[in-house]
């Protein structure tokens, strides 16, 4: 199974200090989640586009993450994966198992949920580079997050779901300013800028689009050479970023980036393979590589890098 890893990022303030950007802080954990809870247990993200700011600092919310994380991967022992979920207004609900174990609510207006299961599963090897260095202070227990959320108007949850058993809501308070629809951009690393993503893979595609969306870009996709010269066709000069798997059914990744150069003549690429790029054949000049498995951190910096450099 593929995986891309979501890591602790800390090269710029997410907010204020009195509130937080919920999908940033959970995307960015993902090295402390692995210190709390061991290399045996893969991840898998899914931020929501309808959560607003929570009304939660920064250190206190790391805090619920790692500790809900702590809580659910000790129903299921070692091997599996940890699922970790953002839900605001118009988000499915969490359904329960039984009958008599009431289910969660709709995020409403006030309130965004934290959602966090364990999934059994065989044990898998690490998801992402182990960062030995990070010890974080020892997770806090279910009752000193109930005590958390209590402090700060919102509440804990457990709810039977036939996924794992059990799963793990933090119910966390939106900050007062947040518009009506419980929208809030989601903050960028620049401006928004259009990225076209060419991966066969559909789980990485998935994942990879998903971590440069929390971090603010506008991500366009393709599964194939059909598809990506449909999109470039489609969107031009305004794609700033090409990011192609190096291997594609039927072209290279090179091959493609070439026939892609006259409507995306401008474009940055970034080119992410398992294999080296000695193995498929000379990239596209000027071009830069990540090898997979890759994490969240290696992507984006060096997404954003790319990009910075485009407009010198």
């Amino acid at each position: 199974m593929t995986s891309v890893a979501f890591v602790s990022h800390t090269h710029s303030a997410l907010t204020d200090e009195s509130c937080s950007d919920l999908n940033q802080v959970v995307a960015r954990a993902e090295a402390l989640i692995l210190e709390a809870v061991g290399d045996s247990l893969s991840l898998q993200l899914a931020l929501s586009p309808n959560v607003a700011r929570v009304a939660v600092m920064v250190a206190d919310l790391q805090k619920i993450v790692v500790g809900l994380c702590v809580e659910a991967a000790g129903t299921i022992g070692s091997g599996g994966r940890l699922v970790i979920e953002t839900r605001g207004l118009n988000d499915a609900k969490v359904e329960a198992q039984t009958a008599s174990q009431p289910s969660l609510a709709q995020a409403s207006e006030a309130c965004a949920h934290l959602v966090v299961r364990a999934e059994r599963g065989p044990t898998l090897p690490p998801v992402g580079p182990r960062k030995a260095s990070l010890r974080p202070d020892a997770p806090l227990g279910v009752a000193a997050l109930e005590a958390l959320l209590d402090g700060i108007s919102g509440r804990l949850e457990r709810v039977a779901v036939a996924e794992s058993g059990l799963a793990y809501i933090a119910h966390l308070p939106y900050v007062s300013a947040s518009n009506s629809s419980g929208r809030m951009p989601v903050a960028s690393t620049r401006g928004g800028e259009v990225i076209l993503l060419v991966e066969d893979e559909p789980q990485v595609q998935a994942v990879t689009a998903r971590i440069l969306r929390a971090f603010g870009y506008s991500v366009i996709t393709a599964h194939n050479e059909r598809t990506a010269l449909a999109q470039a066709e489609q969107y031009g000069a305004a794609i700033s970023l090409v990011v192609s798997d190096l291997v594609l059914p039927g072209v290279s990744g090179a091959d493609l980036v070439r026939r892609l150069r006259q409507p995306c003549e401008h474009a940055r690429v970034l080119y992410m393979s398992g294999y080296s790029p000695e193995h498929v054949g000379a990239l596209v000049e000027g071009a830069s590589f990540l090898r997979k498995p890759f994490t969240a951190q290696e992507l984006v910096t060096m997404v954003r890098d790319l990009l910075a450099a485009s407009v010198h």
